[in-house]
């Protein structure tokens, strides 16, 4: 009985993962996406998103007012179908960067 909390946190905890393993190689979050891509392959499939807010900053001046800083930040979905006795990965990147690595469930191909 004193394992069930500890196994319940397992279940409910997200499926973030650190790294993502392709083959021999493996990928890290602060990755670039031709690194990704060379090591990985391409995906099957990306979604493409612009937004005012990615790699946008703030700053203070003098008088303590807010100055912004930056550009049109792009974030990039990629999904890879890994076959149906592997699990799928969702890779995102931030102005070309990986910034998270998700587990999703079993492939279909």
């Amino acid at each position: 009985m004193r394992c069930l909390p500890w196994i319940l946190l397992l279940l409910l905890s997200s499926a973030q993962a650190e790294s993502l393993r392709c083959g021999n190689a493996v990928i890290d979050t602060g990755d670039l996406a031709y690194t990704v891509r060379s090591k990985c392959g391409a995906p099957d499939s990306v979604e493409k998103y612009t937004a005012p807010d990615y790699g946008v900053y703030y700053w203070y001046d003098r008088r303590r007012q807010p100055v912004r800083q930056g550009d049109i930040g792009v974030k990039e979905v990629w999904l890879y179908d890994r076959g149906s006795n592997r699990l799928n990965a969702r890779v995102i990147f931030i102005n070309g960067e990986v910034s998270q690595i998700d587990t999703l469930g079993y492939g279909g191909k």
